[in-house]
């Protein structure tokens, strides 16, 4: 239940929400007429869904700046005892929950679990996409149809909320919305792929299949003019020959890098052993300065571990000079070497040139890797097409065996389903009797459960004002009834703007009634001459007035004064 929305406005309209029928009053001047200057109404409920931690869009009254700091507070109870919402204009990120201070996030979350049983993890729907059912919003569009939330809602977008409110199978809707999320990524990405890029279309398959074709006969027409080639004065027998040359010269210079590198390293290592020979004779000094003759058998072996290490240094230079001598003659043999081959191979190039055939030649050859490109493009555009088509096949095939999935389920909640329908059928026929038929059908259709209010005769704003109503209160008594929803109701004024003072006493009366039967509370902002007009039709109805506004005084509207 829904107890007190406060504020430290000072002259800011407190509402105290009884059991049962709430009306929100907003009293008129009797010279106001028809006018719709703001006293309220409207502003009250957004106020409600903005202390339920709604986000506030342009145009939102507390994104004006002498609302922004004010401070709003909401008592309901949650999880079975009360708890207050405050939150500010200036602080859109945070929510105090009694003393605990939350980030939005986290208090959506509390919120879930304390009014919708939600536990925030499988396929569940979101909080504010549930709550958005319980406290519409006209100023997106609220009112414009009974399943949806918003102006234009996406069929898949209301399915998780309504399966949850109306006890169905949340788990089934989400496999269904994975089908159609791809679905949708699909046709966009088809969509992208007719457009120009780069001057690229990605096309049909039966159309790069022919392309494809095409190109093949074509590539297979230039190989074999390629492969017959013939020209005068030997030009087949100089192709080959300038063939075999150039790999023969790539060959030499490949080595002459590796011949080079090892001289290098010869050299180095020449230089580090004439850099690096020991000198004996710093110990005869040492000996010579601390007054010791070394003996004369001390001295022979120095002489002779000498002479051992420079044995062992000369024959390693000779060797490194020797290995260098040979590298270089190979350097000299095969710079000659390829010296004549490039003579060898510029006189052939020449005569093929001068033959004329060795540009038909290249042109061939040109040719053909521009058909070896463009044919790698196309058949790798038709191999995404391939892709797509299948996945396109897999995704219908996939629809098609939840639709059935769906309806078997309907099928085995064939007792709840008739309960459902029953139970709109009877509130229509509350107010309206024989002569309107109704009927809330759910059925089965690739987007998921498909909601189907209706109530007969002319579809004029009353009556789908009207079947908007009865989905509502039916949709909060079996949501109450399964463990799935909050046991109160909230709606605009707007929602009876053109509805006769009969009609609007018949669903008070109702909605009073279904609130006893069932421990709900409903709320509702009404003009002061519509709730008279009602109460003289309905003599009977006795509606909690949980806050009063008026247009007589400046400060007389909700938040105390006019803006």
């Amino acid at each position: 239940m829904l107890r007190e929305l406060t504020s430290d406005l000072p002259a800011f309209k407190t509402a105290h929400f009884g059991d049962g029928l709430n009306i929100a009053v907003a009293h008129r001047a009797p010279d106001a007429g028809t006018s719709r200057n703001p006293v309220g109404k409207t502003s009250f409920v957004r106020l409600l869904d903005f202390l339920l931690c709604s986000d506030i869009r342009t145009g939102h009254p507390l994104r004006r700046t002498d609302l922004a700091r004010a401070e709003f507070g909401l008592t309901l109870d949650l999880s079975g005892r009360p708890a207050t919402i405050v939150r500010t204009g200036d602080d859109l990120g945070s929510v105090r929950l009694d003393e605990e201070v939350l980030r939005l996030a986290k208090a959506r979350s509390r919120l879930g679990t304390g009014l919708f049983g939600l536990s925030g993890g499988g396929n569940e729907p979101s909080f504010r996409s549930v709550i958005a059912y319980y406290v519409r919003d006209v100023t997106v569009g609220g009112f414009v149809s009974p399943t949806e939330t918003y102006r234009k809602q996406r069929a898949i977008d209301t399915q998780p909320a309504l399966a949850y409110l109306f006890g169905l199978d949340v788990d089934l809707v989400a496999k269904v919305r994975e089908v159609s999320e791809t679905d949708r990524n699909l046709r966009e990405l088809r969509k992208a792929a007719k457009e120009s890029i780069l001057g690229m279309t990605l096309g049909r398959g039966n159309d790069l299949d022919a392309q494809i074709r095409t190109l093949l006969i074509q590539r297979e027409s230039l190989a074999s003019d390629i492969a017959e080639f013939r020209a005068a004065d030997r030009y087949a027998e100089h192709r080959t020959r300038v063939d075999e040359l150039s790999r023969r010269i790539r060959g030499i210079n490949d080595h002459l890098v590796v011949i080079e590198r090892s001289v290098n390293d010869i050299e180095k290592a020449i230089s580090e052993d004439e850099q690096g020979l020991p000198d004996h004779d710093f110990v005869r000094d040492v000996f010579d300065q601390v007054n010791v003759v070394l003996p004369d058998l001390v001295t022979r072996r120095f002489e002779e571990v000498r002479a051992f290490h420079h044995s062992i240094v000369a024959n390693r230079r000779r060797y490194l000079q020797a290995e260098r001598a040979r590298l270089l003659r190979e350097t000299s043999r095969e710079r000659q070497e390829l010296a004549d081959l490039d003579r060898e191979r510029a006189e052939l190039m020449r005569l093929l040139e001068a033959d004329g055939a060795f540009e038909t030649y290249g042109e061939l050859q040109r040719q053909i890797s521009v058909i070896d490109g463009r044919l790698s493009e196309l058949v790798e555009r038709r191999a995404i097409v391939d892709r797509w088509e299948n996945t396109s096949r897999h995704l219908r095939l996939r629809s098609a065996e939840l639709t059935l999935q769906i309806s078997a389920d309907l099928h085995d909640r064939r007792d709840h389903i008739v309960d459902i329908a029953h139970l709109y059928a009877g509130y229509a026929y509350r107010l309206y009797g024989d002569g309107r038929p109704a009927a809330l059908t759910i059925e089965a259709r690739k987007s998921g459960y498909k909601f189907v209010p209706t109530i007969g005769g002319d579809a004029t704003h009353d009556v789908q004002a009207m079947a908007l109503f009865c989905f509502d209160l039916c949709m909060a008594v079996i949501a109450k009834r399964v463990g799935h929803g909050p046991d109160f109701l909230v709606h605009d004024s707007h929602l009876f703007d053109h509805v006769d003072a009969r009609l609007v006493a018949r669903a008070l009366g109702l909605a009073a009634e279904t609130c006893q039967e069932e421990g709900l509370q409903y709320v509702a902002a009404l003009d002061s001459d519509r709730l008279d007009a009602a109460l003289r039709e309905n003599p009977g109805l006795n509606p909690h007035v949980c806050a009063e506004m008026t247009d007589e005084r400046e400060d007389g509207g909700l938040f105390g004064f006019r803006y």
